[in-house]
């Protein structure tokens, strides 16, 4: 893990010093779908690893979707890239709604998306709250994100926030990650945001300056299970 976290502090996640926006480096693309058995699906994804060596990607891996599900199954593989342009070059690599029967037999593909960073984010997934939010600055919403990140983790909690917005995604928008390595991490920072954490009156004031609905809201386990050699 700590390898991945160097490769992507290093390149994918390297924040830009352009005084006009302070956007990332990278992409990723996610792949959603309804999975007729999640566990045999992910542990054919591990097995059969042809595919994501085809579309290059450099970190692969799953979200399996806990509460605030549409449907059974709920789950979508996600990739990491280098740039939007190698996240672009996937679509033309490679057809999920053409795959293997091996694939078939587990998994029913819905939709995909790109998705570029707003803000530095490190790759280390665990348990993650996801919240589809519509913004009416998503950079500025992203720049109050990364003060809370800080104030979060100043206050001694190891929570990671990101913030994505969606490329090619149909009817997507922009999507805010909040991850811990447990739930109950997780959990204890909403008990002292309720507790009245200073902290708080930051996301809340970021919530009602530049969130103008708040579209979906999920938990999900998300790990990797692919990394390129």
């Amino acid at each position: 893990m700590k390898i991945i976290k160097s490769l992507y502090l290093s390149s994918i996640f390297f924040i830009s010093t352009s005084l006009f926006a302070i956007v990332p480096e990278g992409a990723f693309t996610t792949l959603h779908v309804k999975a007729n058995n999640i566990d045999a699906y992910v542990n054919y994804m591990k097995d059969n690893t042809e595919a994501f060596k085809m579309i290059g990607s450099d970190v692969a891996g799953v979200c399996i979707v806990k509460t605030g599900n549409e449907y059974p199954g709920e789950m979508f593989v996600w990739n990491a890239f280098p740039s939007v342009e190698k996240a672009f070059q996937t679509s033309e690599l490679y057809d999920p709604m053409n795959a293997s029967e091996g694939f078939n037999k587990l998994r029913m593909p819905l939709y995909s998306v790109t998705w570029k960073p707003l803000k530095e984010f490190e790759l280390n997934p665990g348990y993650e709250r996801l919240w589809r939010i519509k913004t009416t600055d998503s950079r500025a919403f992203a720049k109050e994100m990364t003060r809370l990140e800080k104030e979060v983790q100043n206050a001694g909690h190891d929570m990671r926030f990101g913030v994505f917005e969606p490329m090619g995604g149909g009817t997507e928008v922009v999507h805010l990650r909040v991850v811990t390595n447990t739930a109950a991490e997780s959990g204890k920072v909403v008990d002292e945001y309720y507790a009245g954490a200073s902290y708080g009156k930051i996301w809340d004031n970021a919530f009602k300056k530049y969130v103008s609905e708040v579209v979906r809201e999920t938990t999900e386990f998300c790990k990797i299970i692919y990394t390129k050699s």
